[in-house]
């Protein structure tokens, strides 16, 4: 419950600094940087539930994987958090290469937050693994 309080409460922070770094008044450029912004977005999207339906979920049902280490009840570990990293990892060296372009910046930071919830949700999910 906790987690996923926390989970919830950090996205919402997230796209509360997305927004009102968008409506600043911005003199940046559009370049190589700006991925880094597009890359953090589609890392939540693929975490994101919206009601029942997990887009993570869906891309890993359509490539044929099984989103659960247990799917028969949808426990265990969630595979999803791979699909993220795939796309947060990019962002993140995209936004620390390209500071200067529009949204690298908090594309950056949107990445180094969600990869350190996923590297301490990984942790605890190891330890509650081993204390079984």
């Amino acid at each position: 419950m906790f987690s996923m309080l926390l989970t919830y409460s950090i996205q919402a922070i997230v796209i509360l600094l997305v927004i009102f770094t968008v409506l600043r008044n911005n003199r940046k450029k559009i370049g190589r940087g700006s991925l880094s912004l597009l890359l953090s977005l589609l890392g939540m999207a693929v975490s994101f539930e919206f009601g029942d339906y997990i887009f993570g979920d869906q891309l890993l049902s359509f490539l044929g994987m099984p989103a659960w280490s247990n799917p028969v009840n949808n426990t265990r570990f969630h595979y999803t958090i791979f699909v993220s990293s795939i796309l947060f990892i990019p962002s993140f060296i995209i936004g620390y290469k390209n500071p200067k372009d529009f949204g690298a910046l908090i594309g950056k930071w949107i990445s180094i937050i969600y990869l350190s919830l996923i590297v301490i949700s990984l942790l605890f999910f190891m330890i509650s693994c081993l204390s079984e």
